[in-house]
């Protein structure tokens, strides 16, 4: 009997979430079949089900992955950058970044429509979702804390306030993205604000 190796195992993991994001995006979660799924990532349906054993089952490895995309980001900026503060500039740029790239239109309605899923089926996905949404939370407030005690935020500024406030524009501005509006001045003026929420010392020059 031929084994079924980790890589086999991983590629066809792709597939299928590959397949499913696009749909998603495509078609609402709602309006997309396990057998479409099936169909797009080159598969059976049976062999689907033997890796996700419901839709409710494979949109939680979606929000799974998309933690994963996040958390790469977090960490590839914060090993190379020289100090909380520019981390954080530099995750956002590139996050905005994303809104004028190929692809963005199906990512932006991609995180929409799994927003709505779980507003739709609380019980079942809204924890998966939510969890999705306070690693992203959890992973701004630590360089937010880091960029306070290295002195470039100011100690009294609420870090889970700022972070959630920095989540909801950058969701907000997916939402202008597809309208056609562009992004480029709001998340400028955003860091902007930002780099304001400094020491008085530290915005001029430490003087």
């Amino acid at each position: 009997m031929t084994r079924v190796t980790q890589a086999h195992i991983d590629a066809r993991t792709q597939d299928i979430l590959g397949a499913a994001k696009r749909l998603f995006a495509r078609k609402g979660v709602d309006g997309t079949t396990m057998q479409e799924i099936a169909a797009d990532a080159g598969l059976s349906a049976g062999a689907v089900y033997r890796y996700y054993e419901s839709k409710d089952d494979l949109l939680r490895a979606v929000f799974e992955d998309c933690s994963e995309q996040h958390r790469a980001l977090f960490e590839e900026k914060a090993a190379v950058s020289p100090s909380p503060m520019e981390a954080l500039t530099d995750i956002g740029r590139s996050a905005w970044s994303q809104l004028k790239g190929d692809g963005f239109r199906d990512e932006v309605i991609l995180e929409l429509e799994t927003a709505l899923a779980a507003a739709r089926h609380p019980d079942e996905l809204g924890p998966a979702h939510r969890e999705t949404l306070d690693h992203v939370v959890e992973m701004l407030g630590r360089l937010i804390r880091d960029a306070q005690a290295a002195g470039q935020i100011e100690a009294g500024v609420d870090g889970q306030a700022l972070a959630l406030t920095l989540l909801a524009c950058y969701l907000g501005s997916g939402i202008l993205a597809l309208d056609g509006q562009d992004t480029d001045v709001l998340v400028e003026s955003l860091l902007h604000m930002v780099n304001k929420l400094a020491p008085v010392a530290g915005r001029n020059g430490g003087r």
